[in-house]
């Protein structure tokens, strides 16, 4: 068995960590900023920077959280219309009932 258990040569006949084998993609930011990573060593410097391959999840909104906990069935037509209705006429007024 070779290096990592994948034969004498390697991984398909490339030695492990070969350029060849290294595809350009994009590496985001904790900001957001995408960066594209063409070589392995760009790859790495950006990775010592703080980049990683998956972009920042965007946060969910309060009424998003508010709706979702007070219907078990996610999603559903009567969520999304109380999601609608909630961002409406705002996360802080929702839900309460008016006179």
């Amino acid at each position: 068995m070779g290096p990592q258990g994948l034969g004498i040569k390697g991984n398909n006949g490339y030695s492990i960590g070969s350029p060849s084998k290294f595809k350009k993609h994009n590496m985001y930011s904790k900001e957001g900023v995408v960066e594209v990573a063409e070589t392995k060593e760009e790859h790495l410097k950006l990775k010592d920077k703080g980049y990683s391959h998956s972009s920042p999840v965007k946060k969910k909104d309060a009424c998003y959280s508010k709706v979702k906990s007070r219907y078990k069935k996610w999603p559903s037509a009567y969520a999304s219309g109380a999601l609608v209705k909630c961002r409406k006429v705002g996360a802080a007024n929702w839900g309460n009932k008016s006179k």
